[in-house]
């Protein structure tokens, strides 16, 4: 228990703030540029001061939906890296990286997806476009690289 524990603080929480704290910035960047088409005048500090405002206001639910999601993507991501590793002469570290950020973006395209009939709303405004909804998937690859990496090194160590 207590080596699941150490993972869960290590390996996890990093990547999922990660993925959050970028998914959270992207989703503030396209509203912000969307307000500034329609000539809205704003300075750095109110740039700043909306990406915390968001990040903060977003952490209890979509942070909480991002580490649900990120979990069930990285369980069964482990599970085919131990099925590749069971089949396979020895897995690389390449494929193991390859594997978790596909699992990582999918996992946040995946979830984007199911917002919409479930709750018949895109929540995450930032994700309405093709670009913001590539760019929460990116937040979701470096959640899943990060996770790859920071997992990996300790099972080399």
């Amino acid at each position: 228990m207590n080596n699941l524990i150490r993972r869960t603080i290590f390996h996890f929480l990093p990547s999922w703030a990660v993925g959050f704290l970028l998914a959270s910035t992207f989703h503030s960047c396209a509203v912000l540029i969307g307000l500034i088409r329609i000539d809205v005048d704003m300075n750095p500090s109110d740039w700043f001061f909306m990406i915390w405002q968001d990040a903060l206001g977003l952490l209890p639910t979509y942070g909480v939906i991002i580490a649900v999601t990120l979990l069930l993507a990285f369980l069964a991501t482990h599970f085919i890296v131990k099925r590749l590793n069971q089949n396979a002469s020895g897995s690389s570290n390449r494929t193991r990286f390859i594997l978790f950020t596909i699992a990582g973006g999918l996992s946040f395209l995946l979830m984007l997806i199911a917002m919409q009939p479930i709750l018949n709303v895109t929540l995450i405004a930032g994700a309405r476009t093709t670009l913001g909804l590539t760019a929460q998937c990116m937040a979701g690859i470096c959640a899943g690289g990060l996770y790859s990496y920071l997992s990996n090194s300790s099972t080399n160590n």
